[in-house]
């Protein structure tokens, strides 16, 4: 396997509704869908040069579905590291959790067609492979309690 030549960092948010029955999830467009292999995901992207963690979820967040995250409603759930994501790059995610009332208006940006709400046991099959959404869910419900 041939090392990649590029190191990335990026960020990405699994939006739950306050009583983590639904994951929003976003509906990428035919681009990010080829240069993916998905269509469903979560908000993410990558972090700017001297940007922090937390503040580049919550600028993706922003830009990608017009919420105002707050530092005290979002969590950091784990981080991970795919040393060949793609082929292409060295990747480090970190992945965080929020919460966000499920009729709090969604404004979305031109990368993303669509938006839902889904059950978190009623989940799309053109998703992410990466997502463990109940391992996700189990992290995010022990992360919000130990905190508030």
């Amino acid at each position: 396997m041939a090392k990649p030549e590029k190191f990335g960092m990026a960020v990405f948010a699994f939006v739950f509704n306050k009583d983590f029955s639904k994951i929003l999830l976003v509906k990428r467009n035919e681009e990010k869908k080829k240069k993916y292999g998905f269509y469903w995901g979560t908000v993410g992207g990558k972090i700017e040069l001297g940007e922090f963690s937390d503040e580049g979820i919550i600028r993706e967040a922003g830009e990608e579905i017009g919420a105002k995250l707050e530092k005290d409603k979002i969590r950091m759930l784990f981080v991970k590291e795919l040393p060949n994501f793609m082929n292409i790059a060295h990747c480090v995610f970190f992945m965080y959790g929020a919460v966000i009332d499920e009729h709090e208006k969604i404004i979305l940006n031109d990368e993303s067609d669509e938006y839902r709400w889904f059950d978190v046991d009623k989940l799309p099959e053109d998703r992410s492979p990466d997502d463990d959404i109940p391992y996700i869910l189990k992290v995010a419900k022990e992360k919000f309690r130990f905190r508030g």
